[in-house]
């Protein structure tokens, strides 16, 4: 065998050596490295749902004649942790009159009994737009990443005598801004 011969016999040898028993050859490549950067963006996002604001039964005749019908509601807004900003506003109602919102009778449309939803307990600033505004962000509604709870007080004047027996109802829509 010729020394050439006996070369290319030993190198194929060792390479087959080398896959059969999976020893990496002796030629090694380069390598090179880098970094991969990996970014997002949280928004700032809100979902918002309303209880609903159910007044007790209203009698103009006695119960309340000198005396409001109280009651109070919910509106959950949950938003980003960290969210700043938050206002919640409430419509005037499908039957506001302008200057008021009121319920309409489930059966005779032309009977409206006279309501206010405020943002207080005192009942003194009424809570919607074109009345008295949004309620504002602060520590309550600034986001958490929780539920929050922002309640209605809602308010049917005393002594309302052209209400007739039956069920009244109206829709008001909350929306939060952020």
């Amino acid at each position: 065998m010729t020394n050439r011969t006996s070369k290319l016999v030993f190198s194929l040898a060792m390479l087959l050596t080398a896959l059969v028993l999976n020893v990496p050859s002796s030629a090694v490549a380069a390598s090179r490295t880098s970094t991969v950067t990996v970014t997002t963006t949280v928004s700032p996002s809100c979902n918002i749902s309303a209880a609903t604001l159910a007044f007790a039964a209203y009698d103009p005749v006695n119960t309340h004649a000198t005396v409001p019908d109280d009651a109070t509601g919910g509106i959950t807004v949950r938003c980003t942790k960290g969210a700043t900003g938050i206002t919640i506003d409430l419509g005037a109602g499908a039957n506001n009159s302008g200057s008021q919102r009121q319920m309409v009778h489930a059966t005779n449309n032309t009977i409206l009994l006279g309501y206010e939803i405020y943002k207080e307990a005192g009942h003194t600033n009424v809570w919607g737009l074109g009345d008295g505004g949004s309620v504002n962000s602060g520590t309550t509604l600034d986001g958490t990443g929780s539920d929050v709870v922002v309640t209605m007080y809602g308010r049917i004047p005393a002594a309302q005598l052209q209400a007739i027996a039956g069920n009244y109802s109206d829709t008001v829509v909350s929306t939060v801004n952020f």
